[in-house]
This record gives C-alpha cells, structure tokens and sequence, in this order.
C-alpha cells in the first residue's frame, strides 16, 4: 500500500497500538475494583469481564464486512470514538448497572478496534515483512500493558480510582486523533465484477475458505494456543502454583509479570525468523515448546522449577502468538480480508472464553496435573498437523 510499516511511515500505526493498550492496561485494575465497590458478589465482578467479551463476539464479524464495503478507517474511527464516549461515562457511573451497560457498549469499540487493526496491519505489509510487523505490534501491546498498571496505581494513589477511566478517554483520543489525521485508507481499490480474474470489494463472501485444509489446521492449533493461554496460565497457574508451591500473591504475580518479559523479549527475533524461514516452521517449534511449559508445570512444585516453567512458557507464547496472527493474515483473501479476519475473531475469541470453562471441567474431574499434561499432548498434536498439512504462506525466496 505504499507504507514503508516497518520504517518511520509505521511509527504512528505502532503509536496507536501502544497508547491503546496503555489505558487498557490501567482499566484491568480499574474494572475489577471499581465493579466490586457497589458491594455486588464476586460472579458479578467477573460477569463485567464475560459482558464485554460478549460485546467482542458480537462485532467483531460485523466490522469485518462492514470494513470490506465502506472502508478501514470510518470503522476504526467510529470504533474509538465510541470508545471514548463510554471511558468518560464510566467516570461518572453510580451503579454496577450502570457501569456494567457501558462496559458492554465500549467491549464493541473494543472489537471494531482489535478487528479492524488487524485488518490494517494486513493490508500494509506484505508476507515478506509481515512476521516482523506483527511482532513490532505485539511488542508495542505488551510495553503498554506493562506501563498501564503502573500509571494506573500512581493515578489512584494520587486521586482516585475513577480517575483510570479519564485516563483511558485520554489515551483513546489519542488514538483517534492519529487515526484521523496520521493513518491512511488502506482498503483495495474496488474493482469491477466483471474485470477478469479479480473479485470486487464487497462480492459475497465465500464461507467456504474456512473449510479449507490450512485454515482447519491453524485453527485447531489456535484453540490449543488458546487452553494453553488463557486456560493453564490465565486460570489455572495462580491456583496450582499457590496450592502446591505455596507462592504468596505477590510471587504469582512476579512470575506472571517474567512471562511478559519473556515474551516481549523473544517477539520481534520470532518475527524475523517468521520472515525469513516461513510461517510454518516457527509456529511448529513454538507449539512444542508451549507444550513442554505444560508438561514441566505437572512435574514441577519447588520454586526454582517453575521459574524455568514460566520461562519456556514465555518463549512459546512469544512464538507462537505472533505467528499464528501472521499466519491468519496470509490467508485470508485480499479482497475480502475484512470478513476474513472478522470471522477469525470470532473464533479467537471463543477459544479464549471456551479455555478456562473446558480446562476448570477437567480440572475438577482429574486434577490439574491430570490437566495440564492433557493440554500439553494436544499441543503436541497441534504441532504435528501443522507440520504435516499446514501450508507454508511464506513466498519462496
């Protein structure tokens, strides 16, 4: 599209990535806490985090085709602006209701924002670049959500804790102001029906590139990243770790915070191996490797073991998150990249939800060492097929 993505024309793109996941970073201690201080129980508090994936779900494949017929940046811009709106009426709720509406009406600005940067990053890079852009935004989201917390803790601290919800307003105005005055239309110039051999902007969409033998594959191994991710490290960690190794809060919270380095740390040379050496023959290891964090969380309960635990589990998030992302992205069709990607959403988003339901089920039926050594083998699994029926995306040299 003309954008050097990787050079100054792409710091103001990865700018928006950053400053979003800055004030998304303060509203994860901003939401728990203020939705607790109405006094509700503890299944309402993490209903507001239900409420707002459900949001997610619900547009995210709408912004896809709308993203596809009218354009990238209307979308996005509605889709922050929206944001905005809802971050300064949650400064004034005065009831979990209240504050429980607008975090359902700001999950969709969410959504627009998630799927259609996406859909942006797409379609500024090519597949020879495309490993290492993703990994620059995926280092852009972390160092956000590593300062979030902090200057939402010196926010509070100085004021209080509806003060987040300003601060958030602030860093989506932010973006919105890049997005409107910095950040170009990136969507393929529409194209007659008729002009050979090319699909116009728009067409109906062919469900069936879902039932395709590289888009299965990547799915399944997605939805085990996903019970990896959000189900045995998001879930279940904290309590295994507490139960069996005794860690104090502030320990879990150490380690969490090492698997964030960790990963931040192996983004970006990730990325340049998924440049240079394919898609395919990066997921594959880091699928691996998430499966041996696995396995060695089930055989660990002494502290130094499960400080290497989360190490390897850091090096194969880093791995694999990037490039089932960039693998997403090859696939979906030039034409109808929005759709493609909004559907895949969807799917993400689900696996995330589904994760820690599926895994608390088992955990409670066999046990969590039981648990983890099952997720490990699907990995495993994952891994397999992906080397033996993913298709490499990656352009021959």
């Amino acid at each position: 599209m003309g954008i050097n993505v990787l050079g100054p024309q792409g710091v103001p793109l990865f700018a928006t990535f950053f400053l979003w996941s800055v004030g998304m970073g303060g509203m994860n201690i901003a939401r728990p806490l203020f939705a607790a201080s109405f006094g509700v129980p503890v299944f309402l508090v993490a209903f507001i985090f239900s409420s707002n994936a459900a949001a997610r779900l619900v547009s995210g494949v709408i912004t896809g085709f709308l993203m596809d017929r009218w354009g990238r940046r209307p979308l996005l811009m509605a889709g922050v602006a929206l944001r905005v709106v809802t971050a300064l009426a949650e400064y004034f709720a005065a009831s979990y209701l209240e504050f429980l509406l607008w975090e359902f009406i700001g999950g969709l600005g969410i959504s627009v924002w998630t799927t259609g940067s996406s859909v942006l990053i797409a379609d500024v890079t090519e597949k020879e670049n495309r490993g290492r852009a993703v990994a620059v935004r995926t280092m852009s989201v972390r160092l956000g959500n590593i300062a979030g917390p902090f200057v939402g803790a010196v926010l509070t601290g100085f004021f209080t804790l509806r003060s987040i919800f300003l601060f958030n307003a602030v860093t989506k105005l932010s973006v919105l102001a890049i997005v409107i005055y910095l950040i170009k239309e990136t969507r393929p110039e529409p194209v007659s029906p008729g002009s050979a051999g090319k699909k116009a902007v728009g067409e109906k969409f062919d469900f069936s590139v879902f039932l395709t033998r590289g888009v299965l594959v990547i799915s399944l191994a997605t939805f085990g990243m996903g019970l990896m991710v959000q189900g045995v490290f998001s879930a279940l960690f904290p309590l295994y770790v507490q139960q069996v190794a005794g860690f104090a809060a502030s320990d879990i919270g150490y380690m969490i915070t090492l698997a964030s380095v960790v990963t931040l740390l192996v983004s970006y040379p990730n990325g340049i191996l998924v440049d240079r050496y394919g898609r395919r023959r990066t997921l594959v290891p880091g699928l691996l490797i998430l499966g041996i964090s696995g396995y060695c969380l089930a055989r660990s309960s002494a502290y130094p073991g499960i400080v290497a635990m989360v190490v390897v589990y850091g090096i194969g998030s880093g791995m694999t998150m990037g490039t089932s992302q960039v693998y997403a992205m090859d696939l979906a069709p030039d034409r109808n990249r929005g759709a493609f990607l909004g559907i895949w959403s969807v799917f993400t988003h689900a696996s995330s939800i589904l994760a820690p339901l599926l895994l608390g089920f088992l955990a409670e039926t066999a046990g969590l060492t039981a648990t983890f050594v099952t997720v490990s083998a699907l990995l495993v699994l994952c891994a397999l097929l992906t080397w033996f029926y993913g298709p490499e995306t990656k352009p021959a040299d």
